[in-house]
């Protein structure tokens, strides 16, 4: 579920029609970017400029030097299904030009409304392509990754390894902890590529403080404890919870408009239901575990599994789980929550908040808003976090084109919106006008702007999009580090972040699991193309266990689960006990591995 999840949340923005750029330069290698010369040319209360016999430098507050550009304009797509929202001008609003005027550079945006492999496959087939294209690259060989790496083994895509240190604002992108190792080893060095790098990953951490928290959980109607006298932190496991919600549907709790009330949904499609089984679930990155005697072992094959699905037949059979909630949609969901007929429900924290705000359920019942439960527990009783590993194992990512026609520009420009200045410019604006400094010296958005952005974000959001304040930073950062430069990952969160979810990041933190994810080894199987699509189709799953949910008895329910279980076991000659005996004598191979 947290693959979905962190999929609906990244596909909020999106892609580019395939123009070439038009830019009137034509350099291809050069640095861009060097350390100001000396103390002299540091820091000053306006923007520095330099000339050098190469041509115009710019300097920026920090004391970094950027090549001068003579009005280079590029394209980027945005290859993500669903669009991209930009300025209406984007080469005359006020971000582009304040760039533009330091550096000579201006990149416009464009976005797609079709599937992202469809895009690229036509893209590349016609030849017709723009200067930089941001896509899904989540790693393997599938979807998008595998487009991208066969475009770059085709030789379509610039070779940017030996250029990427001359651009110290974005040369950290490969560094191992902003990526992990899986990622560096499989994917951005994937052998077909020979030694080249073309993939720039991008929306990755350069910190620790800027990981993205998604806020996972589960989650109560706030007067719920209160009638039942119940605290619901104290709730640690998932027979605690089963327990505290039979106490609420035997209260006969009614919604706002004063019908009854269900007692635990979900958002689209069951997202996320798992997260009432937390303490079925053990701390770790992959799907597979090591046994005593050394074997690696499919965790879907396992005890474990059957117990933690019946659970969720027990709820629907007991009345506990909306019935309706494997196949709702979102907006129905929203309704459900934001009028709070779901006493309990779970996925991202935001989420929940977000559909009782459009309800006003959150401002005229306020004794209603959701509170969170426990968090629960691990199947060991160690408290739950945000597990990440260490660096992220497939992002969204930049690639080159050979069409591009200046790369040089093209990197000069993602190294300023990756500076400290530039990040800073394209995030918040104009000192003085969208933002001031607070006394740490950290920007913050106007407290006009910060009281109209709590009440009406879209407007105040698309407000500032017209200045081209905040929609480059989308698709343009590589290792983020605005909560260590600023105090907060975006701006208005310091200041209009909801309490409840400053709350409950501080009892649901993230945690760094280090190591070599095994599950890295899987696609050097030799048959894992054909073997992956049957043995790992959420489609077959969802099929055999929502059955199991609608079951009769809770024996029958066992039954279906084993029959998939056995399904794995036994499809296409067995080859699971193939498959997992080849990632057993991987796992022998390097003794960083973590499950």
């Amino acid at each position: 579920m947290k693959r979905k999840a962190l999929a609906l949340v990244l596909t909020a923005a999106m892609a580019a029609t395939a123009l070439a750029g038009c830019g009137s330069s034509t350099d291809t290698g050069s640095a861009s970017t060097t350390p100001a010369a000396s103390e002299d040319t540091a820091k000053d209360d306006t923007a520095a400029a330099d000339t050098e016999e190469d041509g115009d430098y710019y300097v920026d507050e920090d004391g970094n030097k950027y090549k001068k550009f003579d009005d280079v304009q590029l394209k980027m797509l945005v290859c993500w299904n669903g669009g991209f929202n930009t300025a209406d001008d984007q080469y005359n609003n006020e971000v582009a030009a304040a760039i533009r005027d330091k550096i000579g550079v201006t990149v416009e945006f464009e976005g797609i409304m079709m599937s992202e492999d469809e895009k690229l496959n036509m893209m590349f087939a016609s030849g017709d392509m723009p200067d930089m294209i941001n896509a899904p690259y989540w790693g393997g060989s599938s979807g998008s990754t595998g487009i991208i790496k066969k475009a770059g083994a085709e030789g379509r895509l610039i070779d940017i390894k030996d250029m990427l240190p001359n651009y110290p604002n974005i040369s950290d992108a490969w560094d191992v902890g902003v990526i992990s190792q899986k990622y560096l080893e499989n994917d951005i060095d994937d052998p077909s590529f020979n030694g080249a790098r073309y993939v720039l990953p991008t929306e990755v951490a350069g910190d620790v403080e800027d990981i993205a928290m998604w806020n996972y959980g589960v989650f109560v109607r706030g007067d719920v404890p209160e009638a039942l006298g119940i605290d619901p932190t104290s709730i640690k496991t998932t027979e605690e919870l089963l327990d505290f919600m039979q106490k609420a549907k035997d209260y006969g709790f009614k919604d706002v408009n004063g019908n009854d009330c269900i007692v635990a949904t979900t958002f689209h499609n069951g997202w996320s239901y798992d997260n009432y089984l937390q303490s079925y679930n053990e701390k770790k990155l992959t799907g597979y575990s090591l046994d005593a005697d050394g074997n690696v072992t499919y965790d879907k094959l396992s005890e474990n599994y059957v117990n933690k699905n019946l659970v969720v037949w027990k709820m629907v059979h007991d009345g506990l789980l909306d019935k309706e909630c494997f196949t709702t949609t979102d907006d129905a969901a929203k309704e459900k929550v934001g009028n709070g007929t779901a006493l309990f429900t779970c996925a991202q924290y935001g989420v929940t908040i977000d559909a009782t705000k459009q309800s006003g359920l959150y401002d005229s019942n306020p004794e209603m808003r959701y509170t969170w439960v426990g968090p629960l527990n691990y199947s060991d009783g160690s408290a739950q976090v945000q597990v990440e590993s260490e660096g992220r194992s497939g992002s969204p990512a930049i690639i080159f084109p050979t069409t591009c026609t200046n790369i040089d520009a093209a990197m000069t420009w993602l190294d300023y919106v990756n500076s400290k200045e530039g990040t800073k410019l394209i995030c918040y604006g104009f000192e003085g006008d969208t933002y001031e400094l607070n006394a740490d010296g950290q920007p913050r958005m106007t407290a006009e702007l910060a009281e109209r952005y709590a009440t009406d974000s879209d407007s105040v959001t698309k407000e500032l999009r017209q200045r081209g304040i905040g929609y480059m930073a989308g698709r343009s950062y590589v290792a983020k580090k605005n909560a260590k430069w600023f105090g907060e990952s975006a701006p208005f969160e310091a200041d209009a972040e909801n309490e409840y979810i400053t709350a409950y990041k501080k009892v649901h933190p993230v945690e760094i699991l280090k190591g070599y994810a095994i599950d890295a080894m899987a696609p050097g199987y030799e048959n894992y193309s054909d073997f992956s699509e049957w043995a790992f189709d959420d489609v077959k799953e969802k099929e055999y266990i929502e059955r199991a949910f609608f079951a009769d008895t809770e024996e029958e329910a066992r039954q279906i689960i084993l029959d998939y279980q056995e399904y794995l076991k036994t499809n296409n000659g067995g080859e699971m006990e193939k498959f997992l005996d080849y990632m057993t004598e991987q796992s022998k191979t390097r003794d960083d591995f973590a499950y």
